[in-house]
């Protein structure tokens, strides 16, 4: 956990109090080896499991998308490489006026998108308004917001609705992203493929299914402590290999550079490879499985509670994760403000099937969405199964590719399906929007899942700035969602990567994102 230091810093950021206001927030030096020992050039093959589906930022939902807008892009504040505390990124310093209603942006004059176009505020405007429209799937990020405008070429006014706790943290997500104005009315759909933009790395490449290929910015303006200029490599391949073992061979056979998402039985043997690493990292994320309230029996909240108490969450822990693991007690990730362990579910198989017979269900069968080539998925997939028959339900596992079963999802076609979320930033406003609010932009995880209550609790939690009170909410709050069920929260995981030994300053964030401007290969 956190200390309170860096806790009270953080909240200071998070509700825009004037400690902040009209100072120069510099961006962290980058984690890993002493600047003087930093190679530059080369190209960096990262193996990785999810695709890249768009980098149209306003219309993404997807991890394996977002992670990589947040090497092309840039927002206007973010977390630092470590994700340890918010920090100015195209905004180098703001003024919060009228009892943190009005937030002016100062941005810098010498941000530059690749095709060498300054990034101004009339940029930050057009994108804030494009994902504030209806029709962008994140619209939510900027619920708060009133209004915009541009006050001259490098500052941004914001108007809120009323005072927003999460704002700040609401900002540093991929949808708050600032887009090149001329370029997406240039190209209009073909943004989705060939973006511009002013991160680290621009798209040079891009094959769905198959590969990104990423350039170094040559206008990217960031340096670190040093003074040599990020990125530190030319270029970065994302390399699309979902099969967990052919990854794994992949690195062995040095065909990558580095992997993520070692299968935790691998983690060990795979450390004792000559020239290869593999390690794990805490992270802010959570495995669980959303029951649709489109089907009548997952509808009886007390079918759901029934199969929380079924499920023996230490068991999928020592037998999927390998002991690298902990079992989840709340919708929120542990390391996220409010994260609480008092509402958790025991393993309770008499409780359970008391339930399943107050209920008046005896039994009935269902299938649940897994990730092909995923052994986490897989496994857990099998436990359920097991488990579950033991209160009278039958699980059908259907394995589908990682993209194909998240487009189930948000097609609402599916009865259970599996999930792996992280928490981008350090406030659980954006995942709990999109997991357990009915209004919250996915319907619940495209459960339909609806508590009237619930929701106007999480709704007081953003425009509540005291921590105290806000943290009262929030605990009861997860009380109403837990004991209602509508998912099952299975584990919380760790980040597990692996790299080869001539890869320098590869980690993987809190947040489970992949600052790769700092990765460098001797």
């Amino acid at each position: 956990m956190r200390t309170g230091c860096l806790r009270a810093a953080l909240l200071c950021a998070c509700v825009l109090v004037a400690s902040l206001a009209g100072t120069t927030q510099a961006a962290g030096a980058a984690a890993g080896a002493g600047c003087k020992a930093v190679q530059k050039g080369g190209t960096f093959t990262f193996g990785t499991d999810l695709d890249v589906v768009s980098f149209d930022a306003a219309n993404t939902q997807d991890n394996g998308s977002l992670w990589a807008d947040m090497n092309v892009y840039q927002q206007l504040v973010r977390l630092t490489p470590d994700g340890s505390k918010l920090v100015g990124d195209l905004a180098q310093s703001w003024d919060v006026k009228q009892g943190g209603r009005v937030i002016v942006f100062h941005l810098r004059h010498d941000a530059r998108f690749n095709d060498g176009s300054q990034v101004t505020a009339a940029d930050a405007k057009f994108s804030f308004d494009r994902t504030r429209s209806p029709k962008s799937v994140v619209n939510w990020t900027l619920e708060a917001v009133k209004s915009d405008r541009v006050v001259d070429k490098f500052t941004f006014e914001v108007t809120l609705k009323q005072p927003w706790a999460p704002f700040l943290n609401d900002i540093s997500l991929w949808g708050a992203s600032i887009m090149s104005q001329t370029a997406v009315k240039r190209l209009g759909a073909k943004i989705k493929t060939q973006p511009v933009s002013s991160g680290p790395f621009w798209v040079a490449d891009f094959k769905p299914g198959q590969y990104v290929l990423l350039k170094r910015n040559p206008y990217y303006w960031q340096k670190d402590s040093c003074g040599n200029r990020y990125p530190y490599l030319d270029a970065v391949k994302l390399q699309y290999l979902p099969n967990d073992s052919t990854r794994m061979a992949k690195l062995q056979a040095g065909a990558i550079d580095a992997a993520v998402d070692v299968p935790y039985n691998q983690i060990n043997s795979l450390d004792s490879q000559p020239n290869v690493s593999a390690t794990t990292t805490p992270q802010l994320g959570i495995v669980s499985i959303a029951l649709s309230q489109r089907n009548p029996n997952l509808r009886n909240p007390k079918v759901r509670q029934a199969m929380n108490y079924a499920i023996d969450r230490g068991a999928i822990v020592k037998a999927v994760f390998f002991g690298h693991a902990t079992a989840a007690t709340s919708p929120i990730d542990p390391g996220v403000y409010f994260w609480s362990k008092k509402y958790g579910y025991q393993y309770n198989l008499a409780k359970a099937k008391q339930l399943m017979k107050e209920a008046g269900v005896t039994g009935f069968q269902t299938t649940l969405l897994t990730v092909s080539g995923d052994s986490i998925s897989s496994g857990i997939g099998v436990i359920l199964q097991d488990e579950l028959k033991q209160i009278g339900i039958d699980v059908k596992l259907q394995a589908l590719d990682g993209t194909t079963e998240f487009g189930r999802m948000q097609k609402k076609q599916f009865d259970m399906a599996y999930i792996y979320g992280t928490s981008d930033n350090l406030d659980p406003n954006a995942n709990m929007l999109f997991c357990c609010v009915s209004d919250g932009g996915a319907f619940a995880s495209y459960t339909d899942w609806k508590s009237p209550q619930a929701d106007a609790l999480f709704r007081k939690t953003q425009t509540t700035i005291n921590f105290a009170q806000r943290a009262k909410l929030f605990d009861a709050w997860q009380k109403i969602v837990m004991e209602d069920g509508p998912h099952l929260w299975l584990v919380n995981p760790t980040n597990r990567f692996a790299y080869r030994d001539n890869v320098h300053g590869f980690f993987i964030q809190n947040t489970a994102h992949w600052p790769l401007w700092v990765v460098w290969k001797s």
